[in-house]
């Protein structure tokens, strides 16, 4: 299941990056695009919480930090479709939760034993 979800993790990073390289180059992002981002990230998120709900307690952090993501990302969406810039604390936040989101997921996913504390 954590191997799933980290696959399907892996597919939104690569998406999120996509997208910062065409603002980066001050190319404008599809309209479906950051959708289909924000849907393949809920597709992982259900993964990572059906293991939690499995008795592996140690997703909870994920779980918690999926939810800050997901917030700070409808926040960009909703600016963005405001026809305003999106703050770059905001980007850099969503950005860096989910890194290290992904990255704990990643341990966890590939050391079935370990835990944080």
């Amino acid at each position: 299941m954590l191997v799933g979800a980290l696959a399907v993790f892996t597919l939104v990073a690569l998406m999120g990056l996509a997208m910062i390289c065409d603002v980066w180059a001050g190319r404008p992002v599809g309209p479906a695009y950051p959708i289909v981002h924000g849907v393949a990230s809920l597709v992982g998120s259900a993964l990572v919480i059906v293991a939690a709900l499995a008795g592996d307690t140690r997703l909870y952090l994920n779980i918690g930090m999926a939810v800050v993501i997901i917030g700070l990302g409808l926040l960009m969406g909703l600016t963005a479709k405001k026809g305003k810039r999106v703050p770059r604390a905001v980007l850099v936040a969503h950005v860096g939760l989910a890194v290290t989101c992904y990255l704990a997921l990643g341990f966890f996913a590939f050391n079935p034993s370990a835990t944080l504390i």
